[in-house]
């Protein structure tokens, strides 16, 4: 499988290493290219499936002008954080994810990777990350792929849910920027059974 990574920035870059570690195959794309990197348009045809790491505004602006996207898996790792930095913003009362599916319906878009910092993506450590989407099969293939580079992961069956992962998220940053102020923490979920 062909791992496309549209925003070559740095949680970009740490996801599509975790992929290569992985034995993936995996594109950097970037609005110029650049080395070691292709153009959007370039990764959005050539990869079986994306992961989309530009900030949510660009990403709003990015998706519907890329072409050959019908039927892929998108996979949201934005947050619609406010340009004060002290909310997570709702697009017409819905979550990010909702708004880019809204953009490009013929995507199958899966929210994921978006609920951490990027310490946390780079060494997972079974930290927990919640995947959500629409489509079963979609689903899975991440889930799967969360879990194959360490994440102890918990599928949510409907996209309106990443409503509340954007909201996690922007709880991880609160906390880790303005509370903690270290970035060094995970979230973890225990069985009590």
């Amino acid at each position: 499988m062909k791992i496309g990574i549209l925003g070559a920035g740095k949680v970009g870059r740490t996801l599509g290493h975790q992929f290569e570690h992985a034995g993936y195959e995996v594109y950097y794309g970037t609005r110029t290219e650049g080395e070691g990197t292709l153009t959007l348009q370039e990764v959005a045809t050539q990869s079986d499936l994306l992961f989309l790491c530009t900030p949510f505004a660009a990403a709003v602006d990015l998706l519907p002008l890329l072409k050959d996207m019908d039927g892929k898996v998108l996979v949201d790792v934005t947050n619609p954080i406010a340009i004060e930095f002290d909310e997570i913003e709702r697009p017409g009362g819905t979550s990010g994810a909702e708004h880019l599916q809204q953009l490009v319906p013929n995507v199958r878009i899966v929210k994921a990777f978006n609920q951490t910092g990027v310490e946390n993506l780079e060494q997972p450590n079974g930290s927990m990350m919640f995947v959500a989407g629409d489509d079963t099969e979609a689903v899975a293939q991440v889930a799967a792929l969360a879990k194959e580079i360490g994440f102890d992961v918990h599928v949510l069956e409907q996209l309106k849910l990443a409503r509340e992962l954007e909201s996690l998220a922007w709880l991880w940053i609160h906390y880790a920027v303005k509370e903690r102020k270290d970035r060094h923490f995970a979230f973890y979920l225990k069985e009590t059974k």
